[in-house]
């Protein structure tokens, strides 16, 4: 399967037009966005023949598109969203990396939409909302796995992170969905998935694509990896990728960096300026989650083409142009908790504090205006990914080392045999319900590995 896996094809990956140069093969994904504070948008979820990278596969997809619509709101807007399940299995939808009530018609992961329902999903984006790079996809437990690598995820974009920042308006902006699929006679599978098989990577359904940009140019890149279970260590030649936002979150500060880890689910919002007229790739580098986990190879996931007129490069955003972000770390901590990730490999069952997911039981109850330290063992022999619904955290402690603050997310990488710790606010009335927090390897969390999480009002 390697062999399908982002290995350079220079007749099907890199068009050529007349005059010798390469064309353009990337483009955004289509878009849905918000009016007069509403977005109405119909995602229909159906398996369909469609053509991904070039190859024809029976997949599980929205409106019959391998990349559905990005969903682009303002803070302050509502979505109104008709779900129609043409499946033969329940489905419900997820706002990932949303602040945003889990009750009643809204982010609610505990709904079961049945085969052949039509439900009217209302979620209200408070106009405190951060700014930033979401996703969608369904959350029906017991099914995540099969219904993301399927091809049930798209972008949700909450407008306005580049709004503290004039020299950045109008830069060109790329909208990056990272999915990995298998072609299994014709179909990607719904059961007995193995993710270290082998899978094609694409990214907004495209085998490595081109993208241009001029020497000195600056564009906007929001990636997210919207897959079910694999890991992608980004890494594009001769440039440096400057972090603006991560998982939905302005950051504090522009943050060099010359590889990005994206576990599954994680974003990272990013500037790019272009390096001397030429070709460079971007890549995922191998991966190893250990012993017990997988192991991915390194994957070219496209080619950047440097050329035309040379741009003066904007200059580099300094850390007094940021809003001030606050520092958990200055408050008051309620409580103290410890949260243990086990598995056992023999029985492929997964665990959080020794126990299963049990839609029936809450884990853990939580006063609504506390601030709470959660201390994250990881004790097997395999990377997992941790994400809590809802709100955002601060991560401040890996294997006792303290992080430089630079701002929240709503993920953070176990590394095997880990600690981490993080600072959890639960301050925003929005979060009063339940939810739950899990491995967003979505294997895991299908296997056992979540808990429900309360929030109560005091």
């Amino acid at each position: 399967m390697w062999a399908q896996a982002g290995l350079e094809n220079p007749i099907t990956s890199v068009q050529t037009n007349v005059s010798g140069g390469a064309n353009e093969t990337f483009r955004n994904p289509p878009e849905i966005t918000s009016s007069g504070g509403v977005l109405n948008a119909t995602l229909r979820a159906e398996r369909k023949e469609i053509d991904i990278a070039g190859q024809k596969v029976n997949a599980t997809v929205y409106n019959g598109l391998y990349t559905p619509p990005t969903l682009r709101v303002r803070p302050g807007d509502t979505m109104h969203i008709k779900l129609e399940n043409a499946l033969e299995h329940e489905m419900n939808l997820h706002h990932h990396g949303s602040n945003v009530s889990p009750l009643n018609n809204s982010d609610n992961i505990f709904l079961h939409i049945k085969p052949g329902q039509t439900f009217d999903q209302q979620v209200f984006y408070p106009p405190e909302h951060p700014p930033g790079m979401l996703w969608y996809h369904s959350h029906r437990h017991g099914l995540v796995e099969p219904q993301i690598f399927g091809g049930m995820s798209g972008a949700i974009i909450v407008d306005g992170i580049l709004d503290p920042f004039p020299q950045l308006q109008g830069v060109k902006e790329r909208i990056m969905l990272l999915k990995d699929f298998q072609n299994i006679g014709g179909r990607i599978l719904t059961e007995n998935i193995d993710s270290n098989a082998g899978t094609t990577r694409t990214i907004n359904g495209v085998e490595n694509p081109t993208i241009k940009i001029h020497p000195g140019e600056t564009q906007f890149w929001r990636i997210g990896n919207v897959g079910a279970d694999i890991y992608y260590r980004l890494k594009l030649d001769g440039h440096t990728l400057y972090e603006l936002g991560k998982d939905g979150n302005r950051k504090n500060q522009l943050v060099p960096q010359e590889e990005i880890l994206l576990p599954p689910g994680a974003r990272t919002e990013v500037l790019v300026q272009g390096g001397p007229q030429g070709t460079y790739k971007l890549r995922t580098l191998s991966f190893d989650q250990g012993a017990d986990g997988d192991n991915y190879p390194e994957v070219t996931l496209a080619t950047l083409i440097s050329e035309g007129p040379a741009e003066e490069p904007i200059a580099l955003l300094t850390k007094e142009q940021f809003p001030m972000v606050e520092d958990l770390q200055t408050q008051p901590i309620a409580h103290r908790r410890t949260f243990v990730f086990s598995e056992d490999p023999d029985t492929n069952q997964f665990y959080i504090n020794r126990r299963q997911f049990d839609e029936n039981r809450i884990d853990t109850n939580v006063t609504l205006g506390t601030i709470e330290e959660w201390t994250i063992r990881n004790v097997a022999n395999e990377e997992h990914v941790f994400h809590m619904h809802q709100g955002d955290f601060q991560v401040i402690e890996v294997n006792g080392k303290p992080l430089p603050f630079t701002g929240r997310q709503d993920e953070v990488d176990l590394p095997v045999k880990s600690e981490v710790k993080i600072l959890v606010p639960f301050t925003n009335p929005v979060m009063v319900g339940k939810f739950v927090y899990h491995c967003h390897i979505v294997a895991h969390e299908d296997s056992g590995m979540m808990a429900i999480i309360q929030v109560v009002r005091p």
